[in-house]
């Protein structure tokens, strides 16, 4: 069990403020499972939670490294991007 846990992958998530400075104490790592995942939802989510369940409303990105590579990503300014276009799809046509 140890050889497969030390041949699997490691994905860094790197947490920024607002000037792309990372944020350690919320940095982290964890074991790539190889799983079919969108890692851009992935970081979404993770950047959900930081910011409402730590209350850590300073994190405004999160990146998800796998071998020096981002391999997903997510932004405040992504999320208000996403919302102002979903905004825009369910908002009544003007007669």
């Amino acid at each position: 069990m140890l050889a497969f846990n030390c041949a699997m992958a490691q994905i860094r998530m790197d947490v920024r403020d607002s000037h792309g400075q990372p944020l350690p104490a919320l940095c982290d790592e964890f074991l790539d499972l190889g799983l079919p995942v969108d890692h851009s939802r992935l970081a979404q989510s993770l950047l959900q939670m930081i910011r409402s369940e730590r209350g850590q409303s300073l994190a405004h990105s999160v990146h998800l490294i796998r071998d020096g590579e981002e391999i997903g990503s997510w932004s405040v300014e992504r999320e208000r991007a996403d919302a102002a276009r979903a905004g825009k799809r369910t908002s009544p046509v003007a007669a």
